[in-house]
């Protein structure tokens, strides 16, 4: 049983040698960062959520938290284990000298989490990494063989954003592109069932598994509708019933919070009144805008413009899979569809930070093979994403919990020297950060555009065939 075992994880976690390598090689880099790293602003709301947990308030008890409930569920059991070994009290504290920096910038709290805090909330982040790396390499493994298979994991879990968002900025987004993953993939093979269970998971994780839904949603109705204007038996109907069935399925996960109150609701959709706008899409310049306005930066005057944004996402998401997949919705049109949906949500919602491209990353990495050119995508989004989040406040502001608990650099010298960028660099600050976002914009433009109108790809092979020229 023993060896039965063994053989079993040795199938799973190490499928080929290949795919060993580049595991232990991603582990180590995400255990070396995890616990000396966070993004105070983002994590405040988990250590919130976490002491009110263990505190009996629940995680919405502080208002601290507006996410959707199900990665409070996930972390807050790990959080009680460590509670019997850590006082909770230490999971981290108040730091005085980081006030001034906070009122600087407004996107700091002074508050440190500390290392084992720090490793136990990324220690899901890091395993669901290795799940969608693992899911990616036996997927295109089935369809594409070995060593494209091999090639996908590489891609991503060696990918320096999709490391940096776990492992260092803390964001669970790897969660939710899990989940819309593996439904989606379940969908695929007609799993319908374990498909909307798996998406309404990611529903209850983050928001945007919904666009995926809607996708599906209209795959499935679409020959349903077909069958009701012919009046032929409704053989579609057991799958749409099936796929709906899944989705209320994954509801039993918030049935303790609706039963206790139904405020939880109010603070995660108090998210959809967010007036902010840019990041990379197509509303890149408002960081420049604000700067020369004095302004925030986003629709004032009680303009629900992110609602209006969420509207227009759900229509756009509906017309682009109806013409899409209204001649027929094969594996891959289907997954097509969900690349160009997931794309164009990027492109226009109000606001797109670096860690949502994770949502796009696993998608993409599935088309590879079939179209080659989307590897430069995952490349330059890659990069470009990182530079934004390092020139965002400078790289700094992810070091405080080894400023704070080994003590080099001091927390006063991160403090400084992200004032000191923050106010000294403003208007160029915010030029760059435009100019990112701008370049992001348009790399994600060229996902959705066909292959002759790409122009980073014409870019590139001009430069290669100019430096090849050059050459000679």
């Amino acid at each position: 049983m023993f060896v039965r075992a063994q053989d079993t994880i040795r199938n799973v976690l190490a499928p080929t040698p290949t795919v060993l390598k580049f595991l232990v090689v991603g582990l180590l880099v995400r255990l070396l960062l995890a616990p000396w790293t966070s993004f105070p602003y983002d994590t405040y709301p988990f250590y919130g959520a976490v002491v009110g947990s263990l505190a009996g308030t629940g995680p919405y008890g502080n208002v601290l938290f507006t996410y959707p409930p199900l990665f409070a569920v996930l972390i807050t059991p790990l959080f009680m284990a460590l509670s019997y070994f850590m006082d909770p009290s230490a999971f981290g504290t108040f730091v005085p000298s980081m006030i001034e920096v906070s009122r600087a910038t407004g996107m700091l709290v002074p508050f440190v989490t500390s290392p084992m805090f720090n490793l136990v909330l990324k220690s899901p982040l890091i395993l669901g990494d290795l799940l969608v790396g693992l899911t990616l390499f036996r997927t295109v493994d089935r369809w594409k063989g070995r060593a494209a298979g091999e090639k996908a994991f590489l891609i991503w879990f060696l990918n320096p954003l999709v490391i940096f968002i776990s492992s260092v900025h803390g964001q669970f987004d790897v969660l939710a592109a899990y989940c819309t993953l593996l439904g989606a993939l379940f969908f695929f093979d007609r799993r319908y069932i374990l498909s909307g269970t798996l998406l309404g998971l990611g529903v209850l994780l983050k928001i945007y598994p919904v666009y995926i839904i809607l996708v599906l949603l209209v795959a499935l109705l679409i020959p349903l509708f077909r069958e009701l204007r012919e009046g032929r038996a409704l053989r579609s109907l057991r799958p749409t019933m099936s796929f709906m069935f899944g989705g209320m399925v994954s509801l039993v996960a918030i049935i303790p919070f609706l039963l206790d109150s139904s405020s939880f609701l109010e603070y995660v959709f108090r998210r959809g009144t967010y007036s902010s706008v840019g990041g990379m899409n197509i509303w890149f310049i408002s960081p420049l805008l604000s700067e020369f306005s004095g302004g925030e930066g986003g629709s004032e005057g009680g303009i629900p413009f992110g609602t209006i944004l969420l509207i227009t996402g759900f229509v756009l998401t509906l017309l682009i899979s109806y013409f899409m997949l209204r001649k027929g919705a094969d594996r891959k049109s289907l997954l097509l569809c969900c690349t160009m949906v997931l794309t164009v949500i990027l492109l226009t919602q109000a606001v797109t930070n670096p860690q949502y491209l994770i949502w796009l990353f696993p998608f993409i990495v599935l088309m590879i093979e079939d179209h080659p050119r989307m590897l430069k995508k995952v490349y330059a989004l890659s990069v470009l994403g990182l530079l934004y989040l390092f020139c965002l406040q400078s790289g700094f502001v992810f070091m405080y919990p080894m400023a704070q608990y080994i003590g080099w650099p001091s927390v006063t010298m991160l403090s400084q020297g992200i004032e000191a960028y923050f106010i000294g660099t403003s208007i160029a600050r915010n030029i760059v950060l435009c100019s990112l976002g701008g370049a992001g914009f348009l790399v994600l433009l060229t996902v959705i555009l066909p292959s002759h109108m790409d122009y980073l790809e014409r870019a590139i092979n001009g430069l290669k065939n100019w430096r090849g020229t050059d050459a000679k």
